[in-house]
């Protein structure tokens, strides 16, 4: 739960407004499409709300909790291991959405190098990246960690047939206030991709292979240094793509009881925009540049070429849920077990839903 000083900081405005903040991940959801559209504020306004976006917030004081789910009166929309951390451990919440739109990654090597498949990795060093700050969950290296890990068993290796070798990071970063994500977004590098720790020991030679999802690894191919040995979403088994997914959204289970509408209001915005982004990829892939760490269009299209994004409980993503919450458990990066099924309320989605069909 969010300490004193959080709740000082997000006591609620004096106005007859009900204020409710929201962070969204820089990833392929639809609400990071709503709020670009305008319909999260419709929405909000219409069920007498504001939203405010968490990094607006001065002295970086939205950084952690975007993590920990640590302030009051929060939706979250993103990576799925931040969320289950933070109701394992953190915070009671409820999951009201979640959106698949994720793939399982792929291993990197220098180009040069003569390594063509993973299973020619034995005996050899993969980096993995290691954040030094200890206040949120590692989800990078958890990501990337299951990753190698499934790609090892493909290729009819184990975690003992090779080296990992962790790549610190300091993971401190300080950004300025910004009241939408886009102008948050835009303090970040124009090649992201192309940074880390464990790309730089690639690079060095003091890793044989990385891993790294679609974005990154085409802009590493596409400077002619890297290649790729293997890629998990090639393979028929969809399990294969839980990395750091489905996306989740979640809710302080409180503040939902208290002001459902609210609840729906931010849902109907998300499915609007994800039935727009069904019909106008294009459209949608340009925008997602301005929004997230992926800044190639043309990239961005392709790879939301095919997917659903109106937001849904399916009982697919709730068992891809299942699989990433057990590896967090067996891996010991959460210490509480609960059940994602009762996690879930599916009935503020189907309000919803029904509400926009009338």
């Amino acid at each position: 739960m969010g300490n004193q000083a959080d709740q000082q900081i997000l006591a609620p405005s004096s106005g007859t407004l009900i204020e409710a903040y929201y962070t969204i991940c820089p990833v392929f959801v639809a609400s990071n499409i709503a709020v670009e559209l305008g319909w999260l504020d419709e929405e909000f306004r219409r069920a007498g709300a504001s939203a405010v976006y968490l990094r607006s917030l001065p002295d970086n004081a939205g950084w952690l909790p975007h993590y920990r789910h640590s302030l009051p009166r929060l939706f979250r929309d993103g990576g799925a291991i931040p969320t289950i951390h933070a109701r394992a451990d953190l915070a009671n919440t409820y999951l009201i959405a979640s959106t698949f739109t994720q793939t399982g990654g792929k291993i990197i090597v220098r180009a040069d190098a003569g390594i063509r498949r993973v299973a020619d990795l034995k005996g050899r060093r993969i980096g993995l990246s290691h954040s030094l700050n200890t206040e949120k969950i590692d989800f990078t290296r958890i990501t990337a960690q299951r990753g190698i890990l499934l790609a090892l068993q493909l290729a009819g290796l184990g975690e003992q047939d090779v080296e990992i070798v962790d790549t610190d990071e300091a993971d401190t970063p300080v950004f300025q206030p910004a009241v939408r994500p886009f102008e948050f977004w835009q303090q970040f590098p124009s090649t992201p991709q192309t940074a880390g720790a464990d790309l730089q020991a690639l690079r060095e030679g003091r890793v044989d292979a990385v891993y790294g999802h679609e974005t990154r690894a085409a802009s590493l191919v596409a400077s002619g240094e890297f290649t790729v040995i293997e890629d998990l979403s090639r393979h028929p088994d969809w399990t294969l793509n839980v990395a750091n997914a489905p996306f989740t959204t979640a809710v302080n289970a409180d503040f939902a009881e208290a002001h459902p509408e609210v609840v729906i209001a931010f849902l109907r915005a998300a499915i609007r925009a994800g039935r727009w982004i069904n019909a106008n990829r294009a459209a949608a892939a340009e925008i997602f540049a301005r929004v997230t760490i992926h800044r190639d269009p043309a990239l961005i299209a392709s790879l939301i070429a095919g997917y659903d994004f109106v937001p849904t409980l399916s009982a697919q993503n709730l068992a891809g849920l299942e699989i990433q919450k057990r590896f967090l458990l067996e891996r010991g990066y959460i210490r509480n077990d609960f059940s994602i099924r009762e996690w879930a309320r599916p009935g503020y989605l189907e309000q919803a839903l029904a509400s926009l069909a009338a």
